[in-house]
């Protein structure tokens, strides 16, 4: 989405990728990765063992449907 448009609720997130099907539009979208701490051995890394992406549906933007699919 290369666009400068703010979307209602999702100021913080980075759309990595939006587009329409069958009247839904969709937007992919994660958070910026920040350096945290390893459950195991408390070290601080950036690096994340696994990813999951959470479909979630979201209020109408533009007039359409709107579901969010977040990468966390």
């Amino acid at each position: 989405m290369n666009s400068n448009i703010s979307l209602p609720g999702l100021e913080g997130v980075i759309v990595t990728k939006s587009f329409e099907q069958d009247g839904n539009y969709q937007l992919h979208v994660e958070l910026e990765r920040v350096p945290h701490h390893c459950p195991s051995c408390n070290q601080v890394t950036e690096k994340v063992h696994d990813y999951r992406i959470q479909k979630v549906q979201h209020h109408h933007i533009f007039g359409r449907q709107t579901t969010l699919f977040y990468r966390k």
